[in-house]
């Protein structure tokens, strides 16, 4: 069996293992992980080592190569990282497409007109998230509309004939919701959740089993600083809210899928009392740089945020061939194919 010196060995041996501090080395040690093996055995080494889910899983695919030269050990780990289903099947398909599946760690944003079915969206991945995973797996829905529905989660469980009574309320009870109306409010929500699962014994309580996050809608928390008064404290509250959920996604695997409304320049401009820029005649008037900035749903800065940027719309009228039909595109993905498309259909058992 071989030593923690061989560990560090075997580490420095690899591309993106080498690239591993002593600090990390000792972490690793305090964990008694000491052996190649038990580094590729590991499920928690992206959280001990505060990495991301993608790099440790990289550098456990190196270890592996290394290491099976020397023992035959190929059953011990899956090369794959872990992909989760959507539960649609052309929306998986979709996202297999463009090199963005649903895993944890990812930042996704969904935005789109009000009543478009962006939350019938949300409600239906929560559904079918919790119906495939089970309990230990488990959602949080954050609700900052006050949009959420029980009643019609359950109508679209009622809708799945093949599941029983206690299925349906099992599915419900690892659907967590909490209401956060305001900035503030969804920070303190995130970063309640972030301390429980730091503290030591979370791996034994309940908040350990929640993988993905819903926020419905992040648009109804910030649009009260798209004015050129609060547009400052709007940044900053994008910025600490972004950290938050970086932390959540690379240190515990989270998924994230982010509900918005769609802004037009028009909206903003008459709507939010933004500044305008005035010749020096007093003649015609243009938006103001931070403005034009910030015109594009949440602004630049957000975009690097979110990894994956989805927009739901009705689809022109050569599709429409009855009502609850929706286009869902790729507006943005900044780990792949940044076009692609596909129909949903809104029915009462959920998007399909």
């Amino acid at each position: 069996m071989e030593d923690k010196r061989e560990l560090r060995s075997l580490l420095l041996a690899t591309k993106t293992g080498k690239q591993l501090s002593e600090y990390h080395i000792k972490l690793l040690q305090k964990q008694n992980i000491s052996t190649a093996e038990e580094f590729i055995d590991a499920d928690n080494v992206h959280t001990i080592l505060a990495l991301a889910s993608d790099t440790t899983e990289e550098i456990k695919r190196e270890l592996l190569n290394l290491y099976v030269g020397r023992i035959k050990f190929k059953t011990l780990y899956q090369s794959q990282p872990i992909n989760y289903s959507t539960g649609i099947e052309d929306l998986d398909k979709l996202l297999d497409s463009i090199g963005q599946p649903f895993r944890p760690g990812r930042v996704w944003e969904l935005i789109g007109d009000n009543d478009v079915g962006k939350t019938e969206l949300l409600h239906t991945l929560a559904v079918n998230f919790v119906c495939k995973y089970g309990e230990q797996q488990q959602v949080l829905f954050v609700d900052t509309n006050l949009d959420f529905d029980s009643e019609r989660l359950e109508e679209i469980l009622l809708e799945r004939k093949q599941l029983s009574e206690a299925a349906i309320d099992r599915s419900l009870d690892a659907i967590n919701v909490v209401q956060a109306t305001t900035a503030e409010s969804l920070i303190a929500a995130l970063a309640a959740l972030l301390e429980k699962l730091a503290s030591p014994n979370a791996k034994f309580e309940a908040v350990s089993r929640i993988k993905v996050v819903l926020i419905d809608s992040l648009t109804a928390c910030y649009i009260l600083y798209r004015s050129s008064y609060g547009r400052n404290k709007g940044r900053r509250f994008l910025t600490e809210l972004a950290m938050i959920i970086r932390k959540l996604a690379v240190q515990h695997g989270i998924a994230f899928i982010i509900g918005n409304m769609t802004f037009s320049p028009d909206d903003e401009t008459n709507d939010m009392g933004e500044d305008e820029d005035v010749d020096n005649e007093g003649g015609s008037t243009q938006k103001s740089t931070d403005a034009q900035e910030d015109c594009s749903f949440l602004g630049d800065y957000w975009c690097s945020v979110c990894t994956l940027t989805l927009v739901l719309e009705l689809p022109d009228e050569s599709h429409c061939d009855g009502d609850g039909l929706r286009l869902l595109k790729v507006l943005n993905n900044n780990f792949g194919i940044s076009d692609g498309s596909c129909l949903l259909r809104i029915t009462d058992a959920g998007v399909i």
